[in-house]
């Protein structure tokens, strides 16, 4: 699932057209086979997407399964009203899936304000017996939410495919990177694995985090080499993670973004949770559910990775963090 905690922006919206625009404004890229769901009326405002099940698994219980996922934050959040929008060009595909979400909204006390049927260049009113096989032409491309999106840079993906692609590996980085490894004899020393060597190694990381975000640049090979390879050890990857808050997130999202893309395989999997980490603050559900799939692919199991999507499941509000944690705790002192 793809959830978003906060919208980055208020979005005013008077018809079908604003919802179809402000939806791919909320998610960062523009849903596919898609069902999206958009709250209104609760503490902490609440948007999501998950995929449209296939064919095959729409059983009864699938279509149970996907509306508890979908309403069971927004119900906990406290919202009163929702929008769906299901994606897809065959109505067969949605009309099963927009019956078992109707009867788990009416269960729930949950408001439906509309339910589309949304097409590449049409939709269709699944709430109106007169309209549902009316067929409404539809062109955001130049809606204002969406061109006010595009120019701040947070609309920049086509597809959740693209914005995955984003954190590919740049192999030239890579082999840079790589390269600065073994000139730095990294594998030599090891990991740190002594509470002094953990205490010295985290003690740089938050320095030279802390550095790169208040400089506003970006590692060198050199310090990137050292800081994934040291960030091995959870409780040096924490020192990066204190760091992190509300405040600083999305400076945290550009740094973390590029480690992820210049770091080799075998060690991207802390980079990848700390950009998770850091775009769930920054109320970027879609980028932080990316960020958990690069670093499950990884490094299988990795316990941030597992938090943090339990944290976008949930939908947790960025709120309840804080961040500046003392990561250092029970280490013995430098002498």
């Amino acid at each position: 699932m793809t959830a978003t905690p906060r919208p980055t922006t208020a979005l005013t919206v008077r018809r079908p057209a604003d919802l179809l625009a402000a939806a791919p404004v909320l998610l960062g890229f523009w849903p596919e086979q898609s069902v999206v769901l958009m709250t209104f009326g609760a503490q902490h405002p609440f948007h999501a997407r998950v995929d449209l099940p296939p064919a095959a698994a729409r059983t009864p219980s699938g279509r149970r399964e996907l509306a508890t996922v979908l309403l069971e934050p927004a119900v906990r959040l406290g919202a009163s009203h929702v929008v769906l929008l299901l994606y897809a060009d065959d109505p067969a595909e949605v009309e099963p899936v927009h019956r078992a979400l109707r009867r788990a909204c009416r269960r729930s006390g949950l408001v439906v304000i509309a339910a589309l049927h949304v097409e590449q260049a049409h939709y269709r009113d699944l709430d109106d017996p007169a309209g549902r096989r009316r067929r409404c032409p539809y062109d955001v491309r130049d809606h204002p939410f969406v061109l006010e999106a595009l120019l701040s840079g947070r609309l920049a993906h086509r597809s959740r495919a693209d914005l995955a692609s984003s954190l590919d590996a740049d192999p030239a980085a890579v082999g840079a990177v790589t390269a600065a490894l073994l000139a730095g004899r990294y594998a030599d020393a090891g990991v740190p694995t002594s509470g002094r060597a953990i205490r010295d190694a985290g003690e740089w990381v938050h320095h030279a985090v802390h550095d790169l975000l208040a400089d506003a640049t970006l590692p060198d090979e050199a310090d990137l080499a050292r800081l994934v390879w040291v960030m091995q050890a959870g409780r040096v990857r924490d020192a990066a993670w204190s760091l992190i808050t509300h405040r600083t997130a999305e400076a945290h999202v550009r740094l973390w973004a590029d480690v992820v893309r210049r770091a080799p395989e075998a060690l991207v999997a802390a980079p990848a949770a700390l950009l998770g980490w850091a775009a769930w603050q920054a109320g970027d559900g879609a980028l932080a559910w990316v960020a958990v799939d690069r670093c499950t692919r990884a490094e299988p199991g990795y316990r941030m990775a597992e938090q943090l999507a339990t944290i976008l499941q949930g939908a947790v509000p960025p709120q309840t963090w804080e961040g500046g944690f003392a990561w250092d705790r029970g280490l013995p002192d430098v002498g």
